[in-house]
């Protein structure tokens, strides 16, 4: 493996035995730094089933709520100091808070008070040789930025980045314990424009994260050899960064014998390479009962080759959930939501010619749950989809049990047909049900944006965003938060909700993009509880030991800022994080 040290093969061996040694177990308490328990919030989704909820949350309730406020961010009011982008959900262990940013690239390690306990400052690691072309911004790869959580433990922090490398550094000091460079030799399968969109998970003592190669843009420039990256799921050792199992999704991509062409609203795209599977951007599950991952998959960026035994362009493995061992990585089941989903950015998110919204994959983190099927108790998982559907499987065998209504009619106003009452979310490239969703196993809460135009000639803005309650099964409709339309001089539509929901002590929390907004509801009945006012936002959420953590700033899509903050929103008076101390396990202070 190439740590990015040498590509000296004895030099190697002997850095990962000092890393063995360095980063024993156990060593969490010979330095007194305290375990991960459930009252932290230590990874992406707080929990390795996926849920985003603190059960464990005494502090807040929806009984108090609505006297939150701030209590730091950082960098301060009166700071010079300025910080890149925080897109992904801060992690938070015994007060500290751990986060990245997608611009002025760095890790932070934040003490209970939120000043620097350490900062790593990343390097440029390895560029790719394929440069987006002219007119086809990348708009979720940012350069060597972090769009992901951080993965916390008992020793280390874990997390990848938008240019293919994964990092292990030390919790205490944040010094690096080691790195692994996906576009660079050595790596199983490596590709230029691979990257990390997805958050680490610790998991039968590995840590698991899916990634791939995102070629998306690249097509736009019609002389690139469209595709040949394929997403993946791969297991780390903790302590040295070996490979222990990699997933690849699908086929290798292959060179086709003649072109292939698919014609939709946008003209003519000739694919010279396929079948090619996008990043793997869904945060990992697992389930410890039957040793299983469970994760979602992005579209084919170009077809497979037809066959008189099988004419489909595309395979079962594009807009799929999947199955795999977790000791081995062996594929269990595949299920695909969305047949014949290819796309690329030089593609129309609609084609007319087959009534199918395109870019329609499983970005949100499959949950695991149990059910009642049939008067038996059954283990499912439950996930949403870009088309705007939430969907129930059956854990064993990724059957079916059940989704949510779709939107299937053409991409313009008025609808029609009239869209099924209880539908989630209209479908489109940057709509459905982007990634995020919670539960707290008694019922699911959904994000969704409403922008059906995109796909059209004249996309305007987004038409809407809400927030859904569904029980677990997806039989009731407990209650539906939607965001206000919003008419102003510079802006006319809705307001969406893509972040992460968090959950915990009665309450839901989230941020919508435009109204730029802390959202507080009551769990129980969707009431507003609280609105609190915070700038530029994709971020999610956090809740531990009677705080709120978001971060600010934006690269993606409508509003954009390349600075960010970090805000913890608490209870009035002294509280848990005030009585921890500053400087518990943080012995090094960063200028």
């Amino acid at each position: 493996m190439d740590c990015n040290l040498t590509n000296n093969l004895l030099t190697k061996s002997l850095w990962l035995f000092v890393l063995a040694i360095v980063i024993q177990p156990g060593r969490a308490d010979e330095n007194n730094l305290p375990p991960i328990t459930s009252a932290d919030w230590s990874t992406y989704n707080h929990d390795v089933r996926g849920w985003r909820y603190n059960s464990e949350e005494k502090a807040i309730s929806a009984k108090n709520a609505a006297e939150l406020g701030e209590k730091w961010r950082f960098p301060t009011s009166a700071s010079k100091e300025r910080i890149g982008v925080i897109h992904a959900t801060p992690s938070v262990v015994n007060g500290h808070v751990y986060f990245g940013t997608a611009t002025y690239p760095a890790f932070y390690k934040l003490k209970p008070n939120g000043t620097i306990a350490w900062v790593y400052r990343l390097d440029t690691g390895s560029a790719s040789s394929l440069a987006v072309p002219q007119g086809g911004r990348n708009l979720i790869d940012a350069a060597n930025g972090i769009l992901t959580s951080a993965l916390v433990t008992d020793t280390s922090v874990f997390f990848g980045n938008s240019a293919g490398v994964f990092y292990a550094l030390d919790r205490l000091t944040g010094e690096e314990l080691w790195k692994v460079d996906t576009r660079a030799e050595g790596f199983p399968g490596y590709h230029p424009i691979n990257i990390f969109n997805s958050s680490a998970i610790l998991a039968d003592g590995k840590v698991i994260v899916g990634g791939g190669g995102y070629e998306h843009p690249y097509p736009l420039n019609p002389s690139y050899p469209c595709c040949t990256g394929r997403g993946f799921v791969v297991a780390f050792d903790p302590a040295s960064g070996k490979v222990i199992w990699k997933y690849e999704v699908g086929e290798k991509p292959k060179k086709f014998s003649e072109p292939i062409a698919i014609v939709d609203a946008n003209g003519k795209h000739i694919y010279q390479y396929g079948p090619s599977t996008s990043s793997v951007w869904s945060t990992p599950s697992y389930d410890e009962e039957s040793g299983t991952i469970f994760f979602g998959t992005d579209v084919h960026n170009s077809p497979r080759q037809p066959t008189k035994d099988n004419p489909r362009i595309d395979t079962k493995y594009s807009a799929a959930v999947i199955a795999v061992d977790v000791k081995s990585g062996k594929e269990k089941w595949v299920t695909q939501l969305n047949k014949g989903d290819i796309y690329n950015l030089s593609m129309s998110g609609y084609n007319p010619n087959t009534g199918r919204y395109k870019d329609c994959s499983i970005g949100d983190t499959p949950k695991v749950y149990s059910i009642e099927v049939d008067g038996q108790e059954v283990k499912a998982i439950g996930v949403g989809c870009k088309n705007g559907g939430f969907y129930v499987l059956q854990a064993s065998d990724g059957r079916l049990l059940a989704n949510t209504p779709i939107f299937e009619g053409k991409p313009s106003y008025p609808l029609h047909p009239k869209p099924d009452p209880r539908m989630i979310a209209l479908p489109s490239t940057i709509g459905g049900i982007q990634t995020g969703c919670a539960t707290d196993g008694k019922s699911v809460f959904t994000n969704g944006i409403d922008w059906l135009l995109l796909n059209s000639k004249k996309p305007g803005n987004p038409e809407g965003g809400r927030v859904v309650n569904i029980s677990t099964d997806l039989g009731v409709e407990n209650w539906r938060h939607q965001r206000p339309q919003i008419r102003s001089a510079i802006y006319s539509g809705g307001d969406p909700v893509g972040s992460g929901i968090a959950l915990g002590g009665g309450i839901a929390c989230f941020t919508p993009t435009i109204t730029e907004r802390l959202v507080v509801l009551e769990a129980d009945s969707g009431d507003v509880l609280k609105e609190i006012y915070i700038g530029t936002v994709w971020s999610g959420p956090s809740i531990s030991r009677g705080r709120i953590y978001v971060g600010t700033g934006s690269i993606l899509f409508l509003k954009k800022q390349d600075t960010g903050i970090l805000y913890s929103f608490g209870l009035p008076g002294k509280d848990e994080i005030d009585q921890m101390g500053a400087g518990t396990e943080s012995p090094i202070d960063a200028s």
